[in-house]
């Protein structure tokens, strides 16, 4: 069986290396499952130079201009699909705010029926997580909750194990980090169970592509655009 990885990257290469070398680590000590990683420069200036993972070259591919953390991410779904042996996809982003060495409980919560979506949860500590994100993170979280129907305590991490089935069933459109709430909106909607993985809250300094307020205004019109989708029945 095979799990697909994909990480997106802008700008933001400074713990890559690490982040491959926890995948090696837990790649050698996990049984029943293969990991191939497809990383995705999203226009990153310079390029991102190759990589490489467990002694082999890792599958890059790269868009000329930067295009949003949604296609790149839509982008490697459409790529792990095209292998029939894959059975899901974890998202992990390149900065080591995703500890590969969870990786494995991931598997394990998706194994025992957990959820066809498995999603890290991050404790609120204002001692790691600045007071913005903690309150973004909270109303979103109660947003989406109340979307969807099922409790969505941590809507906004994107360290998250996708199956092949969620994701031939949910079709998503955004292109930018707004896709990862609209995917767990439209699983919602769709009775896809969601499970969640007790993650750390790490921090690593990282600059961050979140604009508070264009971004908050944006999630608003997503919501919007969503509910409207779904009252005209298209959804």
């Amino acid at each position: 069986r095979r799990c697909g990885i994909i990480i997106p990257v802008y700008n933001s290469s400074r713990h890559l290396g690490e982040l491959l070398h926890g995948i090696a680590a837990v790649q050698t000590s996990l049984s029943g499952w293969e990991l191939p990683v497809l990383i995705i420069d999203d226009g990153s200036n310079p390029p991102l130079p190759p990589q490489r993972y467990a002694g082999q070259q890792v599958t890059q591919q790269r868009h000329e201009q930067n295009r949003g953390k949604g296609a790149a991410l839509k982008q490697g779904f459409a790529y792990f699909l095209q292998d029939p042996q894959v059975q899901a996809v974890l998202t992990l982003d390149g900065d080591m705010q995703h500890p590969p060495q969870f990786i494995p409980q991931f598997l394990e919560a998706y194994e025992a029926g957990r959820g066809e979506v498995i999603v890290g949860r991050r404790h609120r500590d204002y001692r790691v997580m600045p007071l913005h994100r903690i309150l973004s993170n909270w109303l979103t979280s109660r947003i989406i909750s109340r979307m969807t129907g099922q409790h969505i305590p941590d809507s906004q991490c994107g360290f998250r194990l996708i199956s092949r089935a969620a994701l031939a069933q949910v079709d998503v459109r955004e292109n930018r980090f707004h896709l990862e709430s609209e995917f767990l909106i439209r699983c919602g909607w769709k009775k896809i169970p969601v499970g969640f993985v007790a993650i750390p809250t790490i921090y690593n300094g990282a600059p961050s592509a979140i604009r508070h307020l264009p971004d908050t205004l944006n999630f608003v019109a997503v919501v919007f655009k969503l509910s409207l989708e779904r009252i005209k029945g298209h959804v």
